[in-house]
């Protein structure tokens, strides 16, 4: 059994507006706090004291990890994925960058001199990140349907890069998705975009969260295996 019992780390705390306060433990062994203005230090402090053994286990948990896998670079033929398929990277020279999916492959053009190995991973960051904003939106109104008992109107939806989440919810049920998260399957991105949404009701992982969660998505579980298996196999987040 894991020990819960050892000292917490030093971590920060970020005070704002906003009307809980959300603890983060990082991947790294970090330990985050954002808390609303209305908490002095010392309320703080004793609602951490009071997760020490969930943050004991997250840390655990994290520490449980395997080395991150060896990532080979980029360059001709390179699996890359993509809505949840891999594709074959096809490198040619142009007069300036374009990237599109056509033949079953990811063809990429790059400028004549340009170094595929230091150029590839800032680039192929562009290509996904503009296929977020095409594809979220489409989740976003497959999602919209199923939430119509609790949501009259779409959330505002906004696309970021993120270290070690694949989505959240303010507490003024803005939604944020991972830009990762469009090298996942349609299914799986509709997962993410549900849970959050069900966030928008539910502002914690309580019992009501995940009865609303599993009236809404009765095979969530399977889906958030899927995801994590890919996520494991091709290097998502």
């Amino acid at each position: 059994m894991a020990d819960f019992h050892h000292s917490l780390p030093p971590y920060g705390v970020e005070f704002g507006r906003r009307k809980t306060l959300q603890i983060s433990v990082h991947p790294d062994g970090r330990v985050t706090v954002k808390a609303p203005l209305f908490l002095d230090r010392a309320a703080v402090d004793r609602a951490v004291e009071e997760k020490r053994e969930w943050i004991g286990k997250k840390l655990d948990h994290f520490r449980s990890l395997p080395a991150p896998a060896y990532r080979p670079p980029l360059g001709q033929g390179s699996p890359v994925p993509f809505l949840g398929q891999l594709y074959p990277l096809h490198i040619s020279e142009g007069k300036r960058f374009d990237a599109l999916i056509e033949g079953g492959a990811l063809r990429i053009t790059l400028r004549k001199g340009t170094e595929p190995e230091a150029s590839l991973p800032e680039l192929l960051n562009r290509w996904y990140s503009a296929r977020a904003a095409e594809e979220f939106p489409l989740a976003m109104k497959r999602c919209l349907p199923m939430c119509s008992s609790f949501l009259k109107e779409g959330p505002l939806l906004r696309i970021r890069t993120m270290r070690s989440r694949w989505g959240s919810c303010t507490g003024k049920g803005v939604v944020t998705l991972n830009t990762l998260l469009v090298k996942a399957s349609p299914a799986c991105i509709d997962y993410v975009l549900l849970h959050e949404l069900c966030h928008t009701v539910h502002h914690n992982h309580g019992k009501g969260f995940y009865s609303l969660l599993e009236s809404i998505l009765p095979g969530w579980k399977d889906r958030k295996r899927e995801l994590l298996e890919q996520a494991k196999c091709r290097h998502f987040i």
